[in-house]
């Protein structure tokens, strides 16, 4: 078993979502199938975002020394890889400094508090044996199409960049492909699955499909079910899942880029799409286990 290189309080930079350099903190171990893990917590951000890195796989996730450390290295490197240019020519060297270096680091969204709040006030109310009356008030297509409306207005929309209105169409068409592909297997909390199972049974009967399991029926359209909280619940991964693409960091830097005005808007616009005591009714399998502990 490898022994842990970092103790617990000990704080260092970790990677959050693989790309991202955040300063962070051990605040415990736990076993987990017979494998030790560091917990991990990203200092400024709410425990919602913990993580937990297997102890042993710490090269490229964490990284001893504080941020200011990690920046001064960082630094250091890049003027000694432009030095080592000028000097002798660009090099070529798989080992050489400027290959260490990510010549286009991705950015990431420039995450709103508000919204931040959303998707850990979300958490809390589904794990206080909630879910979301579906279909939401103000769907993912809903939201979407409303946003267009307005970008449409905005006076710096131009030809060209960021702000093309075919390329913020093209994306706002990926994310919600993106969403509907991913919801049921990975954007749903466990308590919330049974009622979405539910759905699909209804809809099966509906329309007289025959199944042997749940997981044999298709999904139904998430965008048209869902709303705010779970498609924020995606852009927390977003920039990894657009690498799972295969994208390159030039291209996902422009995507987001052009996807921060959503993000802005979802902010402006977040009391009219998601409120913490709307929209939520208390989990059909909760009642169910209920009346069955009384015996009803």
């Amino acid at each position: 078993m490898s022994k842990p290189m970092f103790t617990v309080d000990e704080k260092f930079v970790a990677f959050y979502d693989g790309s991202k350099p955040r300063e962070a903190s051990v605040f415990g171990f736990k076993e987990v199938r017979g494998r030790l893990h560091y917990q991990i917590h990203f200092i400024g951000f709410s425990s919602f975002y913990d993580d937990t890195i297997p102890v042993g796989e710490e090269s490229g996730k964490m990284i001893k020394g504080t941020m200011k450390d990690f920046k001064r290295r960082q630094k250091e490197a890049v003027q000694a890889a432009k030095s080592q240019e000028s000097s002798e020519g660009p090099s070529t060297c798989a080992g050489s400094s400027a290959g260490l270096l990510e010549p286009t680091p991705i950015v990431g969204f420039n995450w709103p508090p508000i919204l931040k709040n959303v998707i850990a006030l979300d958490h809390h109310r589904i794990h206080q044996h909630f879910e979301h009356q579906l279909p939401c008030r103000f769907t993912v297509d809903k939201i979407m199409e409303e946003y267009l409306e307005h970008f449409e207005t905005l006076p710096e929309v131009t030809d060209d960049g960021p702000t093309n209105t075919v390329l913020v169409k093209k994306n706002l068409s990926m994310v919600k492909r993106m969403f509907n592909a991913v919801l049921r297997n990975f954007l749903l909390y466990k308590p919330e699955r049974f009622g979405y199972n539910d759905l699909l049974k209804d809809k099966a009967k509906e329309n007289k499909v025959e199944y042997q399991c749940v997981s044999q029926l298709p999904d139904l359209p998430a965008s048209e079910l869902f709303g705010l909280a779970h498609l924020l619940r995606l852009f927390v991964n977003f920039p990894q899942q657009l690498k799972n693409l295969k994208l390159n960091n030039a291209v996902i830097n422009r995507t987001i880029e052009s996807l921060q005005g959503f993000m802005d808007f979802l902010k402006e616009n977040r009391e009219k799409y998601w409120k913490e005591d709307c929209g939520y009714v208390t989990l059909a399998s909760y009642i169910r286990r209920q009346l069955s502990n009384n015996g009803m």
